[in-house]
């Protein structure tokens, strides 16, 4: 079976990721999330009337915390431990979102020390592959405890059958600087690596799996 992208959806990502500047404006929606962005916010928008507690891990330049925030009713908190996600701020007031209702933490998960069981909804959108070595499985049992019970985990991640492999580049990620040595960059998980590093260490029940992607190239890599 196969489900198309929500091209009405999409098209207010696109319009809303232009009001949060010009360099914004000018990147556009990055090719990947005109996928993940309309498939995750299909899963929240249900939901948009509730006032609700919302957590988005990695948020970094993201869209998707302050079309949140715009649309529905939750108190929003970004997470991310590099500086850039001090430009969700930034974001907001472009948009004119509501301050009282939205919170930005520049902090490493593993170490944030929020308070367990609560958040109602919490997004990873394709960030717990950037966690190295074997902290994308801690930073899964971390967050997890921050779900409210009964509470929705959506996660988005690279996938490739039968293929697992961690990528490092010579050159600065994100906010990890590049001193001769490779610099970890992030992974492909394979079926078997998605069960024991992912969803057996969160100790939550998947839900739902849906696989997106093009035909003939690598994870958008192209």
């Amino acid at each position: 079976m196969s489900t198309p992208i929500d091209s009405a959806v999409l098209k207010t990502v696109v319009r809303h990721n232009r009001r949060l500047g010009l360099v914004s404006s000018l990147k556009g929606v990055p090719y990947e999330r005109c996928a993940e962005l309309p498939w995750v916010i299909g899963h929240l928008k249900p939901r948009f009337g509730e006032p609700l507690d919302y957590l988005d891990i990695g948020s970094g330049e993201s869209p998707l915390p302050t079309y949140v925030v715009r649309n529905s009713r939750w108190e929003v908190t970004c997470l991310d431990k590099f500086e850039w996600v001090q430009k969700q701020r930034r974001f907001l007031d472009r948009t004119g979102g509501p301050n009282d209702r939205f919170h930005v933490i520049q902090a490493d998960l593993l170490t944030a020390h929020l308070a367990e069981q609560s958040f109602d909804i919490i997004t990873s959108v394709s960030v717990i592959e950037h966690f190295e070595g074997n902290s994308d499985s801690a930073a899964m049992r971390a967050s997890a405890r921050l779900l409210k019970p009964g509470g929705k985990y959506i996660l988005t991640t690279l996938m490739n059958e039968s293929f697992f492999r961690e990528f490092f580049l010579d050159r600065d990620v994100y906010g990890s600087k590049y001193h001769a040595a490779p610099v970890y960059y992030q992974r492909h998980y394979d079926i078997p690596a998605l069960a024991q590093r992912i969803i057996k260490p969160s100790g939550l029940l998947e839900h739902e799996r849906i696989y997106f992607g093009d035909y003939g190239f690598q994870c958008f890599e192209k």
